[in-house]
Parts: C-alpha cells; sequence; structure tokens
C-alpha cells in the first residue's frame, strides 16, 4: 500500500517542480510584444586636423580630440570618441583610429538589453578597414560576464567588418553592457588638393525589452546616428621628415 501511495505523491512533486519552472523561464523570457522605436540625430561630430603636426614614426599616434553624448530613458547610455591619427613619409596618406565607447546600463531590473549594432559607414573620402580592435584581432568573442557574444553584423550592403554586434546570449534583465569597437580608417590625397573633407556616419542600434508585467514585455528599439567629418588642412605645407 505504501508503494501505491508514493507514485501519486512523486509525480505531484514532479508537477509541481516543472510548473515552478515554466513560471520562473516564462517570467525571465517573457512574452514579447513590439513597441516602439526612437531615432536621434547628433549634430556633426568635427576633428579639424593639421597633417603637417602628424607624426610617421610607427607607434607616435596624435590625439585628434574627444566627442561624448549620454542619454537617459529606459536605458543609460554612454557615447564617447577619441580618435588619433599618423601619416606616412610622404603625407598623402593618413591613418586614424581610436575606441569608440558604448556603455548602456539599464534603469532598473525591468529593462533587458537584448542586441547592441555599431556601424561605420564612409560617406566620402575616407575608407574603413575594420571595427574590431586591433590587440585582440578576433572577430568572435563574449562580454567577461558571458552574458553577450560580440561578432560582425548585418546592415544593409555595409561590410560586415564595418561593423559590430554584441547579442545576449540569456536572460539579461538589469544587466550592463559595455563596447569597444574600434574604427580604423584611412584617408589618402588625392592630385593638388590643399585639404581633404572625409565623412563617415557612425550608427549605434539597440534592442530592448521593458516588463510590462509578470509574464509580458514589450520590444523596443533606440537608433543613435552621429554624423562625424575629419577636416584635414595643410597638406602643402607638410615636410617629408617626420615629426617627433
Amino acid at each position: 500500500m505504501a508503494r501505491g501511495k508514493f507514485k501519486p505523491t512523486a509525480a505531484l512533486f514532479v508537477l509541481l517542480i516543472l510548473s515552478m519552472y515554466s513560471i520562473w523561464w516564462l517570467h525571465g523570457e517573457t512574452v514579447s510584444s513590439p513597441g516602439e522605436t526612437d531615432e536621434i540625430t547628433l549634430s556633426l561630430w568635427t576633428f579639424d586636423v593639421n597633417v603637417s603636426s602628424l607624426s610617421c614614426i610607427a607607434g607616435h599616434w596624435k590625439t585628434l580630440g574627444v566627442h561624448t553624448f549620454s542619454h537617459r530613458s529606459d536605458l543609460f547610455i554612454e557615447l564617447s570618441y577619441s580618435p588619433r591619427g599618423m601619416r606616412n613619409t610622404g603625407c598623402d596618406d593618413f591613418l586614424i583610429a581610436g575606441s569608440f565607447t558604448i556603455r548602456l546600463r539599464p534603469r532598473n531590473d525591468s529593462a533587458a538589453i537584448r542586441r547592441v549594432l555599431f556601424v561605420v559607414e564612409n560617406v566620402s573620402s575616407v575608407s574603413v578597414d575594420n571595427v574590431f580592435p586591433p590587440v585582440t584581432g578576433f572577430l568572435y568573442s563574449k562580454t567577461p560576464d558571458g552574458l553577450f557574444e560580440i561578432r560582425p553584423g548585418r546592415y544593409g550592403n555595409v561590410d560586415p567588418l564595418q561593423t559590430m554586434e554584441a547579442s545576449a546570449l540569456k536572460s539579461t534583465w538589469g544587466v550592463s553592457v559595455e563596447l569597444h569597437p574600434f574604427p580604423q580608417l584611412d584617408i589618402r590625397k588625392r592630385g593638388d588638393e590643399e585639404s581633404i573633407e572625409a565623412r563617415l556616419l557612425f550608427t549605434v542600434e539597440i534592442e530592448y525589452q521593458v516588463r510590462t508585467g509578470f509574464f509580458k514585455s514589450e520590444k523596443r528599439k533606440l537608433r543613435i546616428e552621429i554624423p562625424v567629418v575629419y577636416n584635414l588642412y595643410g597638406l602643402n605645407n607638410c615636410l617629408n621628415a617626420c615629426a617627433p
């Protein structure tokens, strides 16, 4: 008799565990519905560069300036960019590289970052070699907490190497994320031009969820576009000798 009573009790216990797991899973994953998409276009980020002050000695980079942006809504967003420049001995080829930092923090545990995409589009007189840091050189990695995978993304007809995408691998309610894409640019003098206006467009897309109930959430997206221009001047006054 005792053995016969054990079977219903065990079944009830298993059912209880499965029910609790289902509630926990549904609370973490939620049933999502489409939400709003917001777009922000920043004013032009300008970098004026006197090329005659750049060095052509390996490793002698010169900081060209810094721009920052912050925004608060469902997420606290901080963006910053500080490129550095070098030139070749003939002063007709210019390298620009520097970290673009993206810091995202949910306002509270009711928001979850799902995907972050960074894109660099060359608009004029500049080529983009890569946006992944040369120190690591890896096109696939994970954030230190293991919650996001980082790889090249897809964005229209843009070369995947001009993009960096971070995608959540599991529930990330209240979890912050920080990315450091490293745009590497090449600008070349053509003919006898005395100055060069090189233009880029940076785009940061953030997809996230906001809880609207214990089991429900809303999918939202924020797109930030940042037009960037490098004004290179002094091309005809640049000495062949490398500056320190």
